[in-house]
């Protein structure tokens, strides 16, 4: 009993003070860890603004160390190669992320949401650095777990494409013995060099058989060493095997993350003050494109938020596995304070006690305290594999913890960025709106204009010819100015149009130079001396009525008859108003305000009978039938005088006696109008033939029968 105890006490001071100082370091780093996985729990409140973000980690692959104290045993449902998987896909899925975040996503906006992008892209960057960082720990952990059950089903297999670490291993120890026996074989060749010199001639063909020898072997070792060494050369160029090479293959597709000097230079934003302003186009332009913004924005959210999942997913067995190392290291620290972990006393004897010497008892002392010290080693190496699985599973659960702290953070940034661009797009949707509104008042209130000038221009104006210049001018004036609208709602950046109109005026001058001829011609058609509906034309050789002028071409009826009576045909002859400005094509009216046409009387007359007499009685038949149409041509007359400068003689009946081939003859000119010019050449007629028949004198002096023609055909 008091052997016991004398061993006893030394062993159990030490151990409680071991166990307390291990205790405290376990405790104090779970504390730091659930406090870390707390708030990462928590939700993260919304703010209006991004705040500033701190510089990402930078990251850097590095070969992962196995810890040198065995790991704690995993649990059973700790499957290493599906975990190898999972954190392979969340580092491709984390790539993924970061190549979205630096995409621009918004041309035109205000200056905050610059602030948005940045905070986003900043958290982009974070997340993919507490990723990486939680992947090389993975990638160290799993590690450990294989080289502690290299037999185990759930090791992770090679994928073929580069040697398992241990064959790479295997490759170069074998590469190390080859040239180790290299240099064994040059040496004893050198050797055997030496002796064929000083050799005698007895022993000379002995030596140089075996200098062959070696030589051939050392030919042998050489071409092994060369083909070791490229094979052990290719697997040192493709890096590491397993999970930790292909997170640094991962790592080599977005090389910017672990450059620290690395900065994404954020495109430029347009200003939405100015596409307020804009015409219609611009501000369509900018609502399409916020719109776009938005379904970006959601989309990214939709990824943050699977990332989000998928990071809680990756770390729920590690936590489930740190929970459970840390309630192993509270169970052993209760162990030790309650005195449990102390060496068993000794096995009770059925020998009687008897008193010890003092050498027997020193010995038994040495004894208990060497049971007592084994025990503590035992206990302190199970602190020790505690602790080393605590640091290995905390390096990989503390950055996922970042990881969706800073996820859950990036989410509220681009709930407030969706809140910020919704503003945006309904402000422009609302400036959009009015301006759409106001051009259609505009146009509404120029055709209630054109309507009002339409009614008032039939109800006033009476003459025809104003009354198509009238209408025509509405339509140009009405045309002009909703054009104008239509120009000043739709476009306002008139600079940026200069060329495009040049080029534009330019092949429209050249394609389209007739339409242009003819739309100029049509001023000069509707202008004072112009053409109007009901003038009896004739151009390129067609006579007719105009029954329509039009601001390209006009129509003309076709006439067509022997002079004094013209008909029409049924046709309808087109002609372009750019007509005008042909030389070889000239165009003959009437004179504005007048409808009379000159017709000819020719009589041959008898020079041996009294001709006087009959010219005096033939010129007072035609006087008296054109004193019956006397004031209508003289009115017409004083409206012409009235509208030009020049003086123009009064329409009245000439006649001339006039000496032509064959004897004399009588020419007689009178106007008639052009709508009864075949009814007053009828009745001329009726009344010459009842004066020739009605006078002898008359009758004797005519020579042949009189002919009425027109002046001037058509």
């Amino acid at each position: 009993m008091g052997l016991s105890a004398v061993s006893t006490k030394p062993a159990s001071r030490t151990l409680r003070r071991v166990l307390l100082t291990a205790t405290t370091a376990a405790l104090t780093c779970a504390a730091a860890l659930l406090a870390q996985a707390s708030t990462a729990a928590a939700p993260t409140p919304q703010t209006p603004a991004p705040a500033p973000q701190t510089a990402a980690p930078t990251t850097k692959i590095t070969t992962p160390t196995t810890p040198t104290v065995p790991l704690q045993v995993p649990p059973a449902n700790f499957d290493l190669e599906a975990r190898s998987n999972q954190v392979l896909a969340h580092l491709s899925a984390v790539i993924r992320y970061y190549r979205t975040a630096v995409t621009p996503i918004q041309k035109v906006g205000e200056p905050t949401d610059a602030l948005y992008r940045e905070e986003a892209v900043s958290d982009a960057k974070l997340i993919a650095a507490y990723a990486f960082q939680s992947g090389i720990a993975e990638a160290k952990l799993l590690a450990a777990y294989q080289k502690q059950q290299p037999d185990t089903p759930n090791a992770a297999p090679s994928d073929g494409k580069q040697p398992p670490v241990g064959e790479a291993q295997k490759l170069q120890t074998t590469l190390i013995g080859v040239n180790k026996r290299t240099e064994d074989l040059k040496t004893q060749q050198k050797t055997l060099e030496d002796q064929l010199q000083s050799a005698k001639s007895a022993e000379i063909p002995t030596l140089r058989a075996q200098i062959e020898q070696v030589q051939g072997a050392l030919q042998l070792n050489v071409a092994m060493s060369d083909a070791l060494s490229k094979i052990v050369s290719m697997s040192d160029t493709q890096g590491q095997a397993g999970l930790a090479g292909d997170i640094e293959q991962l790592s080599r597709t977005a090389p910017e993350l672990t450059d620290p000097k690395s900065k994404v230079v954020p495109a430029p934003l347009e200003n939405l003050s100015a596409a307020r302003s804009a015409g219609v186009s611009s501000q369509a332009t900018v609502l399409f494109q916020l719109l776009s913004t938005r379904r970006d924005i959601d989309q990214w959210t939709q990824e943050t938020d699977a990332l989000h999942a998928q990071a809680l997913a990756l770390r729920t067995p590690v936590t489930d596995t740190l929970r459970g190392t840390i309630r192993k290291g509270q169970d052993l620290s209760q162990q030790a304070a309650d005195g449990t972990i102390a060496p068993p006393p000794a096995a009770p004897s059925a020998i009687p006690a008897v008193k010890l010497t003092a050498a027997q008892a020193q010995a038994a002392q040495a004894a208990a305290a060497a049971a007592g010290l084994a025990q503590l080693k035992q206990t302190r190496a199970t602190f020790d594999s505690i602790t080393a699985t605590f640091k290995v599973l905390s390096d990989a659960a503390v950055p996922l913890s970042q990881e969706i702290i800073t996820l859950e953070q990036s989410r509220a940034n681009l709930v407030a960025w969706r809140l910020a661009v919704d503003s945006e797009y309904h402000s422009v949707m609302r400036s959009l709106l009015l301006r759409i509104l106001v051009i259609a008042i505009a146009l509404g209130a120029l055709f209630i204009i054109g309507e009002v000038w339409r009614r008032a221009t039939s109800r006033y104006v009476h003459d025809l010819r104003r009354r198509r210049q009238f209408l025509g001018m509405r339509r140009i004036v009405i045309g002009f100015l909703s054009g104008l609208v239509l120009i000043l709602g739709f476009v306002n950046q008139f600079n940026s149009l200069a060329t495009f109109a040049g080029f534009i005026t330019a092949g429209i001058a050249v394609g389209l130079q007739t339409i242009l001829l003819s739309v100029a011609a049509y001023f000069f058609i509707i202008g004072r001396y112009g053409v109007r509906v009901g003038d009896r034309i004739t151009v390129a050789g067609v006579t007719g009525d105009v029954i329509e002028v039009g601001l390209v071409r006009f129509y003309v009826m076709e006439l067509a008859g022997n002079g004094l009576e013209l008909q029409t045909t049924g046709r309808v002859a087109v002609f372009s108003n750019a007509i005008l400005f042909q030389a070889g094509t000239p165009l003959y009216k009437q004179m504005p305000g007048t409808d009379y046409a000159w017709h000819e009387l020719t009589v041959k007359l008898q020079d041996s009978a009294d001709y006087r007499h009959a010219a005096k009685v033939l010129l007072g038949g035609v006087e008296k039938i054109y004193a019956g149409y006397k004031q209508l041509i003289e009115q017409q007359h004083r409206n012409v005088q009235a509208g030009v400068d020049a003086a123009i003689d009064a329409p009245t009946v000439e006649s001339r006696v006039l000496l032509v081939d064959g004897g004399l003859q009588l020419l007689v000119r009178f106007p008639v109008e052009i709508r009864d010019a075949s009814l007053v050449t009828q009745q001329v007629s009726e009344a010459l033939i009842a004066l020739i028949q009605g006078d002898e004198a008359v009758k004797q002096a005519v020579a042949a029968a009189p002919v009425i023609k027109a002046a001037v055909k058509g």
